[in-house]
């Protein structure tokens, strides 16, 4: 019960994807799901997998929270394509100017891309005003970059509109590769959503970990592309924050 479904393949040698595959087989609500009635056999507490409970203690939360963000982590690992980070990476690097868009709590991630990328000199606007996107992503040698956990944001779908009007393409980062959003995306980065509590969604949780787990990963793909002239600016960006901030 305490197993993800790597060190379960581990255990019983073979891959990861075979235990997930077999745990869909065994329950609609795939690994997870498999976990409940092992749970319900086991008589291991199956509240960690309820979001709120008001009788809760925070030592009690805090377990919550560690399977919920871990179990996201881990099936984002197996739902994200590394072939799509790898070029959603190259048509960062290749473009001039990159535009992100998140509304709502999306636009933490938004945000978070751009103060990654700005630190090896890659330019990156990011704001909320989708008449300042518009008119940005006009200009050739640019790229979109949309965050939506439903993929359904009408404000992100219009500025995909935009943008493939202009030839300009649009990496989505979403958990539904079917979403509307996808179908108007020329690269979708797919992250889990199934721990996301649809009965009381206080707010985004897991599903944020999740959006801000695939950014650091596409950061990541762009500084190995080039790693030693993006060290040097990495090295250059923080000798001027200690020089003149600290």
């Amino acid at each position: 019960i305490s197993m993800n479904a790597d060190i379960l393949a581990e255990q019983v040698g073979v891959s990861a994807a075979t235990v997930v595959r077999l745990a869909k087989l065994l329950s609609p609500d795939g690994f997870p799901g498999v976990k409940i009635q092992l749970s319900a056999e086991t008589k291991v507490d199956d509240s960690l997998y309820t979001e709120v409970d008001p009788k809760d203690p925070l030592d009690v939360v805090k377990q919550k929270m560690e399977f919920r963000i871990g179990h996201t982590i881990e099936q984002t690992n197996l739902t994200l394509n590394d072939d799509e980070v790898c070029k959603a990476a190259q048509l960062i690097d290749q473009a001039d100017n990159v535009y992100a868009y998140g509304l709502g709590a999306s636009s933490i991630v938004a945000a978070d891309l751009q103060q990654k990328f700005i630190r090896v000199g890659k330019p990156v606007v990011q704001t909320m005003d989708t008449h300042l996107i518009a008119t940005g992503i006009a200009k050739p040698e640019s790229v979109l970059v949309l965050i939506s956990n439903t993929g359904e944001t009408v404000e992100s779908q219009k500025l995909a509109d935009v943008a493939h009007e202009h030839q300009i393409p649009v990496i989505t980062i979403t958990h539904s590769q079917k979403s509307s959003l996808a179908k108007k995306s020329d690269i979708v980065l797919v992250h889990d959503d199934s721990e996301e509590n649809e009965q009381l969604r206080t707010a985004a949780t897991t599903s944020l970990m999740a959006q801000l787990y695939v950014v650091d990963l596409l950061y990541y793909s762009y500084l190995t592309m080039n790693f030693d002239e993006n060290a040097a600016k990495i090295k250059e960006s923080s000798r001027v924050i200690r020089k003149h901030f600290k």
